[in-house]
């Protein structure tokens, strides 16, 4: 299976986020890292790289082919990654290639709020996802990209972009569809934790928590919706209704 992943060049691969990714720097995680090929890679273009792989053999395989003090070897898997949110880190990229298909769809939703938690804000998540039949000997789910779009909304990142392209080992009946995903920053650090809490917070009978939630959904979902204020400067409206009503905002600073 190493000798497999090995054959086809990370880059290639990753070819959706390969632009993205080979101009960031700082720490990444490569979760399901199989035989370290992304790993490897994402070392030797300048990332500290913490490598997650549950499996024994195929981690000790890695760890023979690609020796690196770039590249910290983990015992771990989704959905609870603990042995990773023990470290203490926050990444600016995490990565999982050929993986979310494995992840049992009731585990999903808590498998993805644990990788947003290990986010820096700014920080991206790429996830290819699989469309084709299971292998024999291998569960797995399918993985809609609805599904993943919809995860992303829930815990306020922004979808960056949606790529298909062919299986590069060659199977005619798989293809692959690469989801970026990102981190809102406003320079602080606080615009992801009031996203989150405005999103996802249980408070909802709190008429402004609601108001909010509304609002940020919406510039989430359909930001064309928002046009310029007839009589106030630097002001925006949203539509609340179809009988006329709207609701006023003051425009962020850049």
């Amino acid at each position: 299976m190493a000798a497999r992943y090995e054959s086809v060049e990370p880059a290639a691969v990753n070819a959706a986020a390969a632009d993205l990714i080979e101009g960031g720097s700082g720490l990444a995680l490569d979760i399901g890292a199989g035989s370290g090929r992304d790993a490897a890679w994402l070392a030797s273009i300048g990332y500290e790289v913490v490598a997650v792989e549950p499996a024994e053999g195929m981690r000790r395989e890695a760890s023979r082919r690609h020796s690196s003090d770039r590249i910290r070897w983990l015992d771990d898997r989704l959905p609870d990654l603990g042995a990773v949110r023990r470290l203490g880190l926050a990444f600016d990229l995490v990565l999982l290639s050929a993986v979310w298909m494995h992840v049992p769809p009731a585990d999903r939703t808590r498998a993805f709020r644990k990788i947003v938690t290990l986010l820096k804000p700014g920080g991206r998540v790429v996830v290819s996802l699989r469309e084709g039949p299971a292998e024999p000997g291998r569960p797995m789910w399918p993985a809609p990209l609805g599904e993943i779009e919809a995860l992303a909304r829930h815990h306020a990142l922004v979808v960056e972009r949606v790529r298909q392209q062919d299986d590069r080992l060659g199977r005619s009946n798989v293809a692959w569809t690469s989801v970026v995903m990102r981190v809102p920053d406003d320079g602080t650090g606080a615009f992801p934790l009031l996203r989150g809490i405005i999103l996802n917070d249980a408070k909802t009978s709190t008429y402004e928590l609601g108001l909010l939630r509304v609002l940020v959904r919406i510039a989430d979902a359909a930001p064309g919706l928002a046009v310029d204020h007839p009589d106030e400067v630097d002001a925006v409206q949203l539509p609340m209704d179809n009988r006329g009503l709207w609701v006023t905002g003051r425009r962020c600073p850049p």
